[in-house]
């Protein structure tokens, strides 16, 4: 996994407007997985270096004060039409004029994403030369964040700057108690600042809470900030509707009660799931073309599954929810799923087994990129087209487009599985053209 460093030297700010700006004028190097995301072209000197002079206070009020966001805060089909998810999200868009980076923050399950990406700063004669994007530790990522504000911040103190909006914020951040921070999460998953909220969003943060239960995280990664209340009751009453829908699943009750817990990247934790379940099962390794071909292999009478996959209208109404997973009568499990082609239904119902199988409990099937997303479509694309398979079909370090096509018809998924499977699991290049 990816590493970030931030490393700064104090320097003399004279000349400088503005206390905060002054006291805190620096060098400011970040590398991410070993490449300088600082690098420049100094148009004046004719020269490339890997740090810039700036004021760190604009980098660290930008981290205060998004703080609830940039940790919480996913992307989706929603949020990237949303100017303001960019303002939140983006260093560039708050540099103040300053040779900052145009560094791009998300939240991607227990990892977070940082794209940067070379861009002038005609201001300052200087060019970013730098592009990439990189997946860091969670933890790691807020640890260096949390050091260069805590720098910024006694820095500040240290030279007499007092009642700056960024010494008010970060005291508010770090000063949240549990049932606080809870509340700042829900609201900045919304896209929503929890510092400034009228009373009508303030009691829906609260009513999201209630209704969601255990399923407030991955349900804030998908719900549009636009009507959540309304998404919220689709949610529930789609995993009431869904209960009607039972299977017993005998075949897979060992690995229901058994859970096992890989170790790994969600996306590698989804492949051994499902190669463990193709083992469970005694596949062979050929494609499972429709859904009477995984009533087979799942041991399941005719027609089970196409009664439990039958679409449960209410997800209709929440534009980023595929499906949900739930507890029926007698033990059974329960899946409501989108209305979709027979392909993409048999896709989504093995996200929902994979969850099943997994977990227990209730669960979602959402278009966002959260540990359990990443787990539950890797396991999807590796028990329907799994890795060995593939591999023993492609003779070529390189596939084209129409061996991709051709895959993809023999098992019965979408291109994009397939592309993934090749190049996640290392069997070939893809050609792009």
């Amino acid at each position: 996994m990816a590493e970030i460093s931030i490393d700064t030297e104090w320097l003399s700010g004279e000349g400088i407007r503005g206390a905060e700006l002054s006291a805190t004028f620096a060098s400011l190097r970040i590398t991410v997985d070993g490449q300088s995301v600082t690098r420049v072209f100094d148009q004046r000197a004719k020269t490339v270096r890997d740090f810039v002079d700036v004021p760190l206070y604009p980098l660290a009020e930008w981290l205060a004060s998004n703080w609830w966001f940039l940790a919480h805060e996913f992307e989706n089909a929603a949020r990237s039409e949303d100017p303001g998810f960019r303002r939140r999200h983006a260093l560039g868009a708050n540099a103040e004029g300053y040779a900052y980076p145009d560094l791009v923050v998300t939240p991607w399950g227990s990892r977070t994403r940082i794209g940067w990406g070379g861009a002038p700063s005609p201001w300052t004669k200087l060019d970013f030369l730098g592009q990439g994007h990189a997946l860091v530790d969670r933890g790691a990522f807020w640890e260096v964040c949390a050091d260069l504000v805590d720098k910024v911040v006694r820095r500040l103190a240290t030279l007499g700057v007092h009642g700056t909006f960024l010494q008010e914020e970060w005291e508010a951040v770090q000063g949240a108690d549990d049932d606080e921070a809870s509340f700042c999460e829900t609201a900045a998953g919304l896209g929503w600042d929890p510092y400034d909220l009228d009373e009508s969003k303030r009691d829906q943060v609260f009513r999201l809470a209630d209704e969601l239960g255990p399923l407030r995280g991955e349900a804030l990664a998908a719900l549009d900030a636009v009507n959540p209340i309304q998404e919220s009751r689709a949610i529930t009453s789609a995993l009431r509707a869904a209960r009607s829908n039972g299977l017993q699943l005998r075949s897979l009750r060992p690995l229901m009660e058994d859970r096992v817990r890989f170790e790994g990247r969600p996306w590698e934790v989804g492949y051994r799931l499902a190669q463990r379940a193709r083992l469970h099962l005694e596949l062979d390794g050929q494609p499972i073309h429709s859904m009477n071909a995984l009533e087979r292999a799942l041991g399941e009478e005719t027609g089970a599954l196409i009664r439990a996959a039958q679409p449960v209208p209410f997800l209709n109404m929440v534009r980023l929810v595929d499906g949900v997973v739930t507890g029926g009568e007698d033990n059974s499990v329960s899946f409501g799923l989108r209305r979709t082609h027979a392909d993409g239904q048999r896709f989504l119902f093995c996200r929902a087994l994979g969850e099943a199988i997994s977990s227990g409990g209730d669960a979602l099937i959402t278009r966002s990129h959260t540990d359990r997303q990443q787990c539950n479509r890797a396991f999807a694309a590796e028990f329907l087209a799994p890795a060995g398979s593939l591999e023993e079909r492609i003779s070529h370090q390189v596939v084209d487009g129409e061996e991709v096509d051709n895959l993809a018809k023999e098992f019965h998924v979408s291109t994009q599985v397939i592309i993934h499977q090749i190049e996640n699991h290392g069997i070939a290049q893809v050609a792009t053209a």
